[in-house]
């Protein structure tokens, strides 16, 4: 059946629940319909359904994709853009796929803003980057694993194709540099003094672009650290205005710019506030969780934050899971981050090796949360 203007945009088909979630909320502001089912169920959906401008087809447990794709093409319109979905990574099937016209193909697992980047590609939409030059903002109570998981995302950001931006504002303890493999430059005094001398309509980046060019440093592809270099003497701590300029310009060369080790708690609210997206991490103990509690407080309904529960080494307080919904008021963490003996042992100073899959896991859902966050900030903004 040809397209019409009452066609959906999209329909989906997901062999698991982790793809079906990635296509329903990739696809959620859109004309759709997505549901859970492989090759043969979409084809007897689709012989008798009106054609859609996108389909997205599960392949998993198909050994034949040539046939697959010349399957897809007797039930669907010329026009539609077919997408599949698979765990099989290898040459050999990718080609097969697109000899046989199938638009492209994404690797499991998958993710919402994968889906919606698959779809602006083929639709001659412009290329959609939500999450692009977002500025997200970290808090956390010593010791709940802060820098760790900061030092996760940037990492995964760049394995993504993204670039990110790690600022460690922490002038005494910061824990990124080391944890990020990299000594930082002199100088983030010096751009915080350039920054702050700056008037408020001063647009020009000028000496400050050149600062932030020299004291920046690269941990690996499309990831850079500005942090404190050790001193003898404690720096003065940075304007909210000077940190701000800073986060604005680090903003416009990067996907993401993640923000954490804040001097004092009057700027953490200040940036928290001012940042497009706001991560919490606590663990379940007494001191941990009312920092979050008091945060959550500051920030109100009109900032909110992902939530994410770091689990420790050991119950360091009589807190049950009780007791932490009620002082969060029934809700629920974004994201549980498991302990992993992994990094205990790389802290200190134990042979350092690979976390665990749940682990690095629980850290794709922080980055996908983020990322979903950053996506709906964009969207208000732009309203």
């Amino acid at each position: 059946m040809a397209l019409s203007p009452d066609s959906l945009y999209a329909r989906g088909f997901a062999a698991d629940g982790g793809t079906l979630q990635a296509l329903r909320t990739g696809l959620a502001d859109r004309k759709a319909k997505v549901q859970r089912g492989r090759l043969a169920a979409a084809l007897r959906s689709l012989a008798g359904e009106p054609a859609s401008r996108v389909l997205f087809v599960d392949l998993d447990g198909v050994s034949e994709p040539g046939r697959a794709a010349r399957e897809l093409a007797s039930v669907c319109a010329f026009e539609t853009a077919v997408i599949a979905i698979g765990s099989t990574d290898t040459a050999q099937y990718t080609r097969e796929l697109f000899q046989h016209g199938i638009a492209d193909y994404l690797v499991k697992p998958i993710s919402a803003s994968l889906v919606r980047e698959a779809c602006a590609s083929l639709t001659d939409e412009a290329a959609e980057r939500p999450y692009a030059g977002r500025v997200i903002a970290f808090a956390g109570s010593a010791g709940s694993g802060t820098s760790t998981l900061v030092a996760a995302l940037s990492r995964a950001a760049g394995v993504d194709g993204r670039t990110a931006s790690v600022v460690d504002l922490d002038p005494v303890a910061g824990r990124l540099p080391g944890l990020l493999g990299v000594e930082p430059a002199e100088g983030l005094p010096a751009i915080f003094a350039a920054l702050g001398s700056q008037t408020a309509g001063d647009c020009d980046a000028g000496a400050a672009t050149d600062r932030i060019e020299g004291v920046g440093v690269t941990t690996e592809p499309g990831v850079s650290l500005i942090a404190y270099a050790t001193a003898p003497t404690l720096p003065p701590p940075p304007s909210p205005d000077a940190l701000s300029r800073l986060l604005a310009h680090l903003a416009n060369r990067t996907h993401l710019v993640l923000v954490t080790g804040f001097p004092d708690p009057v700027l953490q609210l200040e940036v928290l506030q001012r940042a497009d997206t706001r991560v919490l991490l606590y663990e379940p103990t007494l001191a941990s969780l009312s920092a979050a509690v008091r945060s959550l407080a500051l920030l109100g309904t009109s900032h909110p934050a992902t939530l994410v529960q770091s689990s420790p080494r050991m119950a360091r307080s009589g807190l049950s899971p009780a007791h932490i919904r009620y002082a969060l008021g029934d809700r629920r963490p974004d994201v549980a981050v498991p302990f992993d003996t992994a990094l205990h042992a790389a802290a200190t100073g134990g042979r350092p090796k690979q976390p665990g899959r749940a682990w690095r896991s629980a850290v794709g859902k922080v980055l996908e949360h983020v990322l979903e966050r950053a996506a709906v900030s964009q969207g208000a903004d732009g309203a």
